[in-house]
């Protein structure tokens, strides 16, 4: 195995894993201030339910009005990162280098190993929307054991140095459906000054 995918493999292992030893009912509020991020309900989105997911966990769902596209939250404060790589060489990457590796490990798990369009955003316009060092955003066919309902995503990611990687998953069935709430709403999730 190649090592950038065998270090994506162990980085998703860990993000599974963190988020889903994290208590249940952990606050999303408090777990923002402490990701130093902050977030306000999109117009025409109503909280539901978090129930687990063996493919991603996450920590806060909405729903649009018309019940037609669902946004879930993951958020990582890097405060928690802990790797454990063993490795003679002590390669094991950096927290704030992780975004780098588990994007596209998401985008492969969500998708179940399938294709997916990604592009990052301008450094100017990841800051401008998101206070964000880097971000990006990928559309993609889902795995149904991610949603057996709604088989698009579009993923916007965020990433800022000594903070947080925080991802949000707009999911539906209509791609250009999704295209438009994310520019609509993306900015709902974003980092403070």
């Amino acid at each position: 195995m190649r090592r950038p995918l065998a270090l994506a493999l162990l980085a998703l292992a860990w993000l599974g894993g963190a988020l889903a030893a994290a208590p249940e009912a952990q606050d999303f509020a408090e777990l923002l201030d402490e990701a130093g991020m902050v977030y306000q309900q999109p117009p025409g989105y109503a909280p539901a339910p978090v129930e687990f997911n063996p493919v991603l966990p996450y920590q806060h769902r909405v729903v649009s009005d018309d019940g037609q596209v669902e946004i879930r939250y993951v958020v990582l404060p890097l405060d928690r990162v802990e790797i454990d790589y063993d490795d003679p060489h002590s390669s094991a990457p950096e927290p704030d280098h992780l975004f780098t590796l588990l994007f596209p490990g998401i985008l492969t798990e969500i998708s179940g190993w399938g294709r997916y369009k990604s592009r990052e955003y301008p450094e100017d316009e990841a800051l401008r929307l998101f206070r964000a060092d880097w971000a990006a955003v990928a559309v993609l066919e889902v795995t149904p054991e991610y949603s057996p309902e709604r088989r698009q995503a579009l993923v916007v990611a965020l990433h800022r140095n000594g903070h947080a990687d925080a991802y949000q998953i707009f999911l539906g069935n209509d791609v250009k459906r999704l295209g438009e709430e994310a520019k609509r709403v993306q900015a709902a999730l974003r980092f403070r000054e």
